[in-house]
């Protein structure tokens, strides 16, 4: 089978390329998102005809978005703007329903051109019905937070392992506002 150029290195054929941009784009992440399906497709295209110049800040506003021709990628962050938002995307579709896919699109920093990585390449075979079974935990379990009681222990050394139990901004926030909430109700009686 023919290889691309841009594949990310893992052997993947066209085929399997052109039907992992098809599946992506054919999801719920994606299907209320058509200004995000226009750059996907756009650049995914490009990458498959290995036509590089394609993949510049101007040529993607123009015909994938449909900025005018006298769209200036300076003044105007858009393809930015919306690369970002398709990374994003592209992170919640491989979250839920593309979590099973053989084939992960990725559109790294500081570029436009995708990258076709399989999960072959992390160590794990690709078959034809590989999207039908779920992958293996990409997020294995982490070690619980380390004995905050031990003896010696500086403050920071609390400070950075209560920051590693990964609590939500808002939630951290709340439980701060309730303990001054309570210090002032206990003063106060």
């Amino acid at each position: 089978m023919p290889q691309t150029a841009e594949s990310g290195g893992d052997g993947l054929s066209d085929q399997q390329i052109r039907r992992a941009l098809a599946r992506t784009l054919k999801s719920p992440e994606f299907q209320s998102a058509p200004q995000l399906r226009a750059f996907l497709r756009f650049v995914g295209t490009a990458t498959l005809k290995n036509d590089r110049n394609t993949l510049k800040g101007y040529t993607i506003a123009v015909e994938a978005l449909g900025r005018p021709e006298e769209f200036n990628p300076i003044t105007d962050p858009i393809v930015r703007v919306e690369a970002a938002r398709l990374r994003r995307r592209l992170e919640k579709y491989y979250a839920g329903s593309g979590s099973r896919d053989p084939v992960r699109i990725v559109i790294p920093k500081g570029s436009y051109a995708p990258e076709f990585r399989s999960l072959q390449s992390r160590g794990q075979a690709v078959s034809p019905d590989a999207a039908d079974r779920a992958p293996p935990d990409p997020d294995p379990p982490r070690p619980g937070p380390p004995d905050l009681a031990a003896p010696g222990r500086k403050a920071e050394g609390r400070l950075a392992s209560a920051m590693a139990l990964r609590v939500p901004l808002p939630g951290v926030l709340a439980i701060a506002a309730a303990c001054l909430l309570a210090g002032y109700l206990a003063r106060a009686l």
